[in-house]
């Protein structure tokens, strides 16, 4: 009986991603959205208590920065160079 259940579980949540995309993909966005923020506020609240903590909190945070910093130029710089057109016969 259990294994039925689970099955038909299994099969509905299958079909259901199947069939809607889109709706899950939004949903994924949204739900890592709100994890970010309950994340940085709760790094944020563990951090108010103790002013090295919060040092460190900044520190890490601004490394996490430059490199998406970095990441983000480099892709920008990439997609850039396969948009120029490119000369014939070159």
């Amino acid at each position: 009986m259990r294994s039925t259940i689970f099955m038909s579980v299994a099969i509905l949540l299958a079909l259901g991603l199947f069939f809607a995309r889109d709706r899950v993909r939004i949903a994924f966005q949204v739900g890592a959205v709100l994890y970010a923020i309950t994340l940085v506020g709760r790094f944020v609240m563990f951090g108010v208590g103790d002013d090295d903590n919060v040092v460190i909190l900044l520190s890490v945070g601004a490394v996490f920065f430059l490199i998406w910093l970095a990441a983000w130029a480099g892709t920008n710089a990439i997609l850039r160079r396969r948009e120029r057109p490119r000369p014939p016969g070159g």
